[in-house]
């Protein structure tokens, strides 16, 4: 155990790195000697005293260095004012603009909402889905214009106004399957690569049972979403580019007040 004391003892010194510079060049010799009399004197096992030794000067150095943080910033009130701002500006703002985005997309749902809910209560009531949908063509890939189709209960398309290479596309089996369970969903289709559909598809029951989907491009939505995260991130960097500036014009006035002083 003899041999065993020195070997720790300097292994506590180099664990001292852990500390703040300024209170272990100031107090190293003191601690190190505290130690060695609390081993001495000690009414443990050498493990476990040695395992509250290092979890003391684990703990000790943490509430140290986070003192020492809190001080050094309240010496610089400006700086530290100025941080603040700056997260709670980049919450505030990133808040508002998630908000905005999440309206955007949201709006990209009508008028396929009300269109998916009227051509369901028209087949659903006994009407032929040929009667009731309107001839039409509507290119998804390069079309704004809303299109509406309607599928059997097997997921095999019907009457429809949307196409893609001249043919009606078939959503996921999973989009069925789901709105087969709830009645209704609102998703983002993706017929191919680069074309990205605001659809909704509602539940049709009664004897013409199926699905409606209606739907429209997102293109339009997309470019104004890319807008609005330029737009927003160009504020924020304006907005921390403000802060700083008028934090280091704070600070070297209150410096040249100092020397004045």
């Amino acid at each position: 155990m003899k041999a065993r004391q020195p070997r720790m003892l300097l292994f506590y010194r180099s664990a001292l790195v852990f500390y703040p510079r300024r209170l272990r060049l100031a107090h190293q010799e003191q601690m190190m000697l505290a130690l060695a009399e609390a081993y001495r004197d000690r009414a443990s096992t050498p493990p476990r005293f040695w395992l509250h030794a290092f979890a003391d000067l684990f703990e000790s150095s943490v509430t140290e260095h986070l003192f020492m943080l809190r001080e050094h910033t309240l010496q610089k009130p400006v700086a530290f004012y100025t941080a603040t701002l700056a997260v709670i500006l980049t919450i505030l703002g990133g808040a508002a603009a998630i908000t905005m985005q999440q309206m955007l997309r949201g709006g990209a749902n009508q008028p396929q909402i009300d269109m998916a809910e009227w051509y369901a209560s028209e087949i659903g009531s006994g009407e032929a889905p040929g009667n009731v949908i309107p001839p039409g063509y509507v290119d998804m890939e390069r079309s704004l214009q809303p299109f509406v189709i309607f599928y059997d209960d097997h997921g095999k398309p019907g009457p429809g106004t949307g196409y893609i290479d001249q043919a009606i596309p078939t959503p996921p089996a999973g989009v069925f399957d789901f709105v087969r369970s709830h009645g209704s969903e609102n998703v983002t289709w993706q017929p191919r690569p680069g074309v990205r559909m605001a659809s909704v598809v509602k539940r049709v029951g009664g004897k013409g049972s199926g699905f409606i989907l209606a739907g429209r491009s997102l293109r339009v939505v997309e470019e104004q979403e890319g807008l609005l995260r330029r737009m927003a991130f160009g504020g924020w960097i304006a907005v921390m580019l403000l802060l700083i500036g008028g934090a280091a014009l704070l600070n070297r006035a209150q410096r040249n007040r100092q020397v004045a002083a």
